[in-house]
């Protein structure tokens, strides 16, 4: 892809720069190299609009832990993530609380993939096989988005471009935005969506917005995943006929 296109060389030689930012940085100060990877992650999970509260592991062995257990009987189809969007309603190691969030998977088209390579392809850490790019998720009102590649083995294991330029609360150094490692799993037929970062293991489980499940029925998919604590998102977002106590 790209082919004939000019590299932004304006840019390239720039050391990250932030700009004022409003979303949780996940406190983490291990090295240069690990501070962007934590601020992609704040920009690709959490959003500017999301002021999130994020329980950090233990260690980063944490997120590969939560994948391998997701590996065991994984099931995922791209077909049946596309389309209408997905809305987070629960979550582990970040709590949202009532702040909502939507996603929405598009098939990734050539005219996708060579936007996203244009926008991304000096900058990233390692270079993917753009072609393979399988899907194109946006998050939030803003759009933020990420091309996944289809990694070998289990059904669902990715690998995640964030288009960090798009957005542009981030200015990265030529060569420096690293690759991200996700795990994606349909749960009761394809009602329910687990995302999970498999290096930090901050996951989310979604549902398709037109068809909101109730609090209750979430929780009793929750307590059978066996993940340990996590939080209700979107809390306000509730069918009529529940009471407030059904989020807790």
């Amino acid at each position: 892809p790209g082919k004939g296109t000019a590299l932004r060389q304006t840019s390239a030689t720039k050391t990250l720069t932030d700009k004022p930012y409003n979303g949780n940085d996940l406190n983490t100060d291990i090295s240069a190299k690990m501070d962007l990877l934590k601020q992609v992650r704040v920009l690709v999970l959490i959003l500017p609009i999301v002021v999130g509260q994020v329980r950090k592991p233990e260690s980063y062995v944490v997120g590969e832990e939560i994948c391998k257990r997701l590996t065991k009987e994984p099931y995922f189809e791209p077909d049946m993530v596309t389309g209408k969007p997905w809305r987070i309603y629960y979550t582990w190691n970040i709590n949202l609380e009532d702040k909502c969030m939507d996603m929405v998977f598009k098939n990734a088209t050539t005219a996708i993939i060579n936007r996203v390579w244009n926008d991304m392809n000096e900058y990233v850490e390692t270079q993917p096989y753009w072609d393979a790019a399988t899907l194109l998720v946006t998050m939030g009102r803003a759009k933020h988005e990420m091309l996944l590649f289809a990694d070998q083995g289990a059904a669902g294991r990715f690998t995640g471009v964030a288009n960090v330029v798009r957005d542009g609360n981030i200015l990265p150094a030529r060569n420096a935005v690293p690759l991200l490692k996700f795990h994606l799993k349909l749960l009761h037929g394809g009602k329910y969506l687990l995302m999970t970062d498999c290096q930090i293991g901050v996951t989310s489980m979604s549902a398709r917005t037109r068809a909101m499940p109730y609090r209750a029925e979430i929780g009793g998919v929750v307590s059978n995943l066996n993940f340990g604590e996590g939080y209700h998102a979107c809390l306000s977002d509730r069918n009529k006929d529940e009471q407030t106590g059904d989020n807790k």
